[in-house]
């Protein structure tokens, strides 16, 4: 296969910044001062060796700091990339997650503790610790303070307050203050990122409240349970961060430099309640900068069932069938880390690239 075909496997998105900065000075590690992590569930697992090649070419090829913000299963990820074996925490990570087992359909309860299992898994015996002294990478943790009918976990109330938040949302996304408040739980002394559309807290992440914060960043409404009063935060309860920034809006302000955000699919959804709007897009000035890397169609065409995998697998298959997709899912993705590798090579990136859709 020769090497254009490779990257074909990857679309590679720039904003003109970026761009600009790629083909001037092509790949350098400390160009870039973000990383994002989107939130998605089992789609994560096709970005695990693309995950493998950023530790060692972004995160570890570096002296100035990297500021990784993420929501749900991006913050999950850069868990793994925070310790100082990062391919083994993603290893880890995958096979833990992969073998999520359910006998029937499971309750909130039950769900919430197999994720405890899965981030016991992923954080090891010295993860947390060696995360929160990491060199160069600075964690940022996404979560929703809950609101309103939103801070329940009765299923009496909790739907009508979800299906109001909706409504407001579609109207605006600035009408979801009146139902979560953004709280980013961070490694850094200060916050460093700027958000104006949404009230938001910062809470500087420490060990004793590492776990309960990244738990409730990636605790989905409905399917699991919330989060309550995390240790040096507001009292209430928290809930995944995806509902705020699902895919990230854009913008907002962050460290200055170049932004990397590696996603699983070629459409970016601001929060969790725009999925179906499909005239809300990400925009701001944060797009200017922003290198964004995610699988082809092409190469999403050529998985199991054509899809990455989603929630709804655990429906639809057994667990010996899904299991089975998803670990063919994370081999495939291993091309995707390949070609990836080589695009970040002098000014290739550059020159695959093309711009952010108006």
């Amino acid at each position: 296969m020769s090497a254009t075909e490779r990257h074909k496997v990857l679309t590679v998105r720039a904003g003109p910044q970026a761009l600009t900065t790629l083909r001037r000075e092509g790949f350098c590690a400390d160009s870039f001062s973000t990383l994002l992590g989107a939130s998605g569930g089992p789609k994560w697992l096709v970005l695990a060796s693309i995950d493998s090649v950023l530790a060692r070419r972004l995160v570890a090829a570096r002296s100035r700091p990297l500021h990784a913000l993420g929501t749900s299963i991006g913050a999950f990820r850069h868990t793994a990339l925070a310790q100082l074996n990062p391919a083994a925490a993603i290893e880890r990570f995958a096979d833990a997650y992969v073998a999520q087992t359910y006998d029937r359909q499971p309750t909130a309860a039950e769900v919430t503790e197999e994720s405890r299992r899965i981030l016991h898994v992923l954080f090891g015996a010295d993860g947390v610790s060696e995360a929160l002294a990491h060199a160069t990478l600075r964690l940022h943790v996404g979560t929703a303070r809950c609101r309103g009918l939103t801070a329940t976990d009765r299923r009496a109330v909790l739907p009508a307050g979800l299906a109001l938040a909706a409504t407001a949302n579609a109207v605006s996304r600035r009408l979801l203050r009146f139902s979560f408040e953004r709280v980013l739980f961070h490694t850094t002394t200060e916050p460093v990122f700027r958000f104006d559309d949404l009230p938001t807290r910062n809470v500087v992440l420490n060990s004793a409240n590492f776990a309960q914060a990244t738990l409730a960043s990636g605790s989905i409404p409905l399917v699991m349970e919330a989060v309550r009063d995390v240790a040096g935060a507001a009292p209430g309860l928290y809930r995944d961060g995806g509902i705020t920034d699902y895919h990230f809006a854009m913008d907002f302000d962050a460290p200055a430099g170049l932004v990397f955000y590696p996603h699983f699919c070629d459409r970016i959804v601001p929060g969790w309640f725009d999925k179906g709007l499909k005239w809300r897009r990400p925009r701001g000035g944060l797009l200017d900068r922003t290198v964004f890397v995610a699988p082809s169609r092409d190469f999403i065409a050529t998985l199991p069932g054509g899809k990455i995998p989603d929630r709804s697998d655990f429906k639809t298959f057994s667990t010996i069938e899904r299991q089975r997709r998803w670990h063919e899912v994370l081999a495939s993705g291993r091309r995707l880390g390949e070609a990836l590798e080589e695009l970040l090579e002098g000014t290739r990136l550059a020159d695959v690239a093309v711009p952010f859709a108006k």
